[in-house]
């Protein structure tokens, strides 16, 4: 009987170690095509950087693509995580204009065979980390404030630098028509973030 229940035991504790092993593995198999999917966005991004050296107007389709997806993302994730209402609101009418932006680029792009990386390549990671340690509230709305004015300055100043750069008429009439826009959702975001205590 003792023999019987030894060898019961021996039997779960090998399927028990198998199905670890088993887990384990498939895990490592997850961990290791995620790092495959980050290089080779990183790889991309890499060949659209060189491809910029070269060429002021591919150089700035780029970088304001990058920027927008990257704004993109922040303004959603107010919408799923930000309690002021205003806050939501604003985030909404902006994603409307960053999503037009983003497709007159990308149509642009296309016309001039500018290779260009889908989304923001990570651009908004880190800023996206810092507001994920906050609990939603004020203090993740006014964080999220914060990132958003800096955004706007930072792309209004690429778009602006550019205007004087591009060579190609058309871009340089896509950044006239932009600045305008990003301006006004600059001043929003300077509202806002009195209106959220900063």
């Amino acid at each position: 009987m003792i023999v019987v229940v030894l060898s019961v035991c021996a039997c779960n504790n090998a399927t028990t170690n198998k199905a670890k092993n088993l887990a384990d593995s498939a895990a490592t198999r997850i961990d290791s095509t995620v790092q495959d999917v980050k290089q080779d966005a990183k790889m991309t991004a890499a060949k659209a950087e060189s491809m910029m050296s070269s060429n002021p107007d591919s150089d700035f389709v780029v970088k304001a693509r990058l920027d927008n997806a990257m704004e993109i993302r922040l303004l959603q994730a107010s919408i799923e995580k930000g309690t002021d209402k205003l806050l939501k609101t604003d985030a909404k009418s902006l994603i409307t204009d960053h999503k037009k932006l983003g497709a007159s680029l990308k149509a642009y792009a296309g016309k001039k065979s500018y290779i260009l990386v889908d989304g923001d390549n990570g651009k908004a990671d880190d800023e996206l980390a810092t507001l994920n340690k906050l609990n939603k509230g004020p203090d993740w709305d006014k964080e999220w404030g914060n990132a958003l004015v800096s955004g706007h300055n930072k792309a209004i100043d690429l778009f602006g630098k550019a205007r004087d750069n591009v060579k190609d008429s058309e871009l340089k009439d896509m950044i006239n028509d932009a600045l305008p826009t990003l301006q006004a959702h600059l001043d929003m975001m300077l509202q806002l973030q009195g209106k959220l205590g900063n």
